[in-house]
């Protein structure tokens, strides 16, 4: 009690003293800040340099750049703000950082006709905040920020406590008075001494000292020189260009410089292959380009046009010269190939890369898959549409046109040639998938939101059903038989609710001989049956909450997943291969159940609603703790949901709703071998790459060489995009 009396005295004593001398404002302002505890220093943002350093453009324009390096465990949230905020700008003032990833921050002194103060010796202070993203509220709103809702980014910091909040004040450094020299970035680096200008000046030292050469053994061989006019091929004359006003003394000036003192007025030189009698301002450019070079340090330098011992220079007629000018520099060896490169100062632009967009869907798409050959690309829709496309030109081959609401999915039959459909109006349908003519229907209790052929010669195929009023959903497993031109059918396994705990979203085939049937369910849980009996073999929680789609290389015996809510993706292993293996048949594997097995693992930074796998992957590649780096191994797609986008509205960050390229790597965040983002270059490099999905990924898949890959979207377009 009496701790508690002393501490409010004190405070009274404040408030006392603050009022004695403050403004209403001030002191609040003053009370809040010394009741208010100090916040965290920056430990997950790490800015380089630690120091705001101004400096003097060409233009004259002060600016600055700050380096961002995230060093969190995950996403990183930041702001950076000034105490002048109508002097500076900075670009860009907050945004959110990939684990591993930096962002360039640049902050510029406005000019007093932009708005900014003429005042330059006005103090200013640069603060930057930081704050780690730990939960998918605060993703989605950094989302929200980044499509161009304002209130987003709001709502995150107000969603941060003061205590993990951290901030780091940078000090400033300005120019000295004397404004410094920059070099261009994508030019060849500026010098003083050597520039271009100076470097013509040495080319022309040097044809005055060469030609007075050839012009004094001429002279003395012949008594007399070819005069103005002669005809091809005879001795010509010629004169340096009067039109170039040149430095003093540097021998290519005007007649009234210093330089035209050591210079006749006419040089005539016995000359090949020039008709006009005058030096060209074509001769000139031909010179300076053959007597050039670039150096290893990438500036331009003068050198000696090599030539046969005892002929004359190209150009020249005449013998040769005893010794060259001390200003060319050593000549290379005779036998040594003239080499003609002219001055490049800039650098070439890659092209930028575009997509292949099929625009032939009304509405979302929802399913994609390739043929055997990769030649063909099925996409499904939910206007009621499935379309066969040419790869990789994108022309609209064949549209299956037979159902009568949202069509889910489709598989293809590449021995047989058949194709399966499934939709929302309870059918699944068989065509021919050559000429998309309907040969056969079956009919299910509710909506089939999957269907997938076997992988044996039989014709089966299994399918998983919503209930429908007293009918309760079921994973079925149906085979198809012949008879003369016409088909039918028969379910040879069905397991119902209550067998499964919910309605399945997704059903495959799986196991080392496509033996298992697995299927998802709500709570993230995917069930293993046995594809004859029907029994439950294993349960395995795979996510939080849901699993939004499952994959298989052609080995079976792995299996990709990834989570909506926790935004993960797993690579799992079914089933180890057994040293004993040699010999085994499909009847070995009778009463075995699949053992999951977590083998690597990447979180995303995005809701997640679909995967895919390279088909090549193999065991061998995805269990080797060495592998690291390589080629797309994995690619997963997602976004924010529709009814987000819409209140959202499009904004700049078209990274969200682009396919997530993950490849091995040695080393996860556990510790484990893991996956990692793929760097963004070639394919992946947002730089030259044009346009993108305007809404959520709902369906990806590789091609049998994964050489493309396709992505279907909200927007109803499909995307294909090459890897070479």
């Amino acid at each position: 009690m009496h701790h508690l009396t002393r501490k409010t005295g004190s405070s009274l004593r404040l408030h006392r003293q603050i009022n004695s001398f403050c403004s209403p404002a001030r002191r609040n302002a003053l009370i809040a800040r010394c009741l208010t505890p100090a916040m965290a220093p920056l430990t997950v943002i790490s800015p380089q340099p630690e120091a705001v350093e101004f400096r003097v453009a060409r233009d004259g324009s002060l600016n600055a750049w700050v380096k961002l390096r995230n060093t969190w465990s995950g996403q990183v949230a930041y702001k950076m703000k000034t105490t002048a905020p109508k002097d500076y700008t900075i670009k860009p003032a907050s945004g959110s950082i990939r684990q591993g990833e930096f962002h360039d921050v640049q902050i510029i002194r406005k000019s007093p006709e932009e708005g900014g103060s003429p005042d330059s010796s006005k103090k200013v202070k640069f603060l930057v905040q930081a704050a780690g993203v730990t939960t998918q509220a605060q993703k989605l709103l950094l989302y929200a920020a980044d499509k161009g809702k304002a209130a987003g980014r709001t709502k995150f910091w107000d969603s941060i406590p003061k205590e993990d909040l951290q901030e780091q004040q940078l000090p400033v450094k300005m120019p000295s008075e004397e404004p410094e020299e920059f070099e261009d970035a994508l030019e060849v680096p500026y010098d003083a001494e050597q520039s271009v200008d100076a470097t013509i000046s040495e080319l022309w030292k040097a044809r005055k000292a060469r030609s007075q050469e050839f012009k004094g053994d001429d002279e003395a061989d012949d008594g007399h020189v070819g005069g103005a006019g002669a005809g091809r091929g005879a001795a010509e004359t010629f004169e340096a260009p009067r039109n170039n006003t040149g430095r003093k003394g540097d021998g290519r000036g005007d007649g009234t410089e210093a330089g035209e003192k050591d210079r006749p007025d006419r040089m005539s030189v016995p000359r090949k292959g020039y008709g006009g009698g005058k030096l060209t301002d074509q001769d000139v450019d031909d010179i300076v380009g053959r007597m050039t070079k670039i150096g290893p340090d990438g500036k331009p330098v003068v050198q000696v046009l090599p030539r046969p011992t005892g002929s004359a220079p190209p150009g020249f007629e005449g013998p040769e010269p005893a010794t060259s000018s001390p200003s060319l520099g050593p000549s290379p060896a005779p036998d040594v190939p003239a080499e003609r490169k002219p001055l490049q100062l800039n650098t070439v632009h890659k092209a930028q890369r575009h997509d292949v967009v099929l625009q032939g869907h009304s509405r979302p798409v929802t399913y994609v898959a390739f043929d055997a050959a990769g030649k063909t690309l099925y996409t499904c829709g939910k206007d009621k549409l499935v379309i066969a496309w040419s790869v990789p030109d994108g022309e609209c081959l064949r549209k299956y046109e037979g159902h009568r609401g949202a069509v889910w999915a489709c598989s293809l039959n590449n021995d047989e040639g058949l194709l399966l459909t499934c939709g929302a109006d309870n059918f699944v349908l068989l065509w021919e998938a050559a000429s998309a003519s309907l040969l056969y229907e079956v009919e299910l209790p509710g909506v089939v939101r999957c269907v997938e052929w076997s992988h044996g010669l039989c014709l089966r195929f299994a399918c998983c059903c919503n209930g429908f009023k007293a009918k309760p959903a079921a994973v079925s497993v149906f085979e198809l038989a012949m008879l003369g031109a016409a088909f039918s059918s028969r379910c040879c396994t069905s397991i119902e609710v209550p067998t499964m705990p919910s309605a399945a979203t997704q059903v495959a085939w799986a196991g080392p001989y496509w033996e298992w049937l697995c299927s998802l369910h709500d709570g993230g849980l995917i069930i293993f049956w046995n594809a004859l009996t029907g029994s439950e073999l294993t349960r395995l929680t795979a996510h939080k909450e849901m699993v939004s789609r499952i994959a298989f290389p052609n080995e079976g015996r792995l299996m990709v997943s990834c989570g909506r809510q926790d935004m993960e993706v797993r690579l799992w292993c079914l089933a180890r291969e057994k040293e004993d293996s040699e010999g085994s048949d499909f009847e070995d594997l009778e009463g075995e159940n699949p053992v999951p097995e977590l083998m690597r693992n990447f979180v995303c930074d995005r809701a997640l609603n679909c995967v895919a796998v390279r088909p090549s992957l193999t065991f061998a590649d995805a269990a080797s703790e060495d592998a690291e780096g390589g080629d797309c191994t994995v690619l997963a797609g997602g976004g924010q949901d529709a009814r987000d986008v819409a209140l959202v509205g499009a904004g700049t960050d078209v990274d969200q709703f682009e396919p997530l390229p993950l490849r091995f790597a040695r080393v996860s965040d556990s510790g484990a071998p893991g996956l990692e983002h793929c760097p963004a270059e070639g394919p992946w490099d947002p730089k030259l790459r044009k346009g993108g999905h305007f809404g959520p990924i709902h369906a990806l898949a590789f091609s049998p060489d994964a050489r493309i890959c396709a992505s279907g979207s909200e927007d109803g377009n499909v995307r294909l995009r090459e890897f070479s």
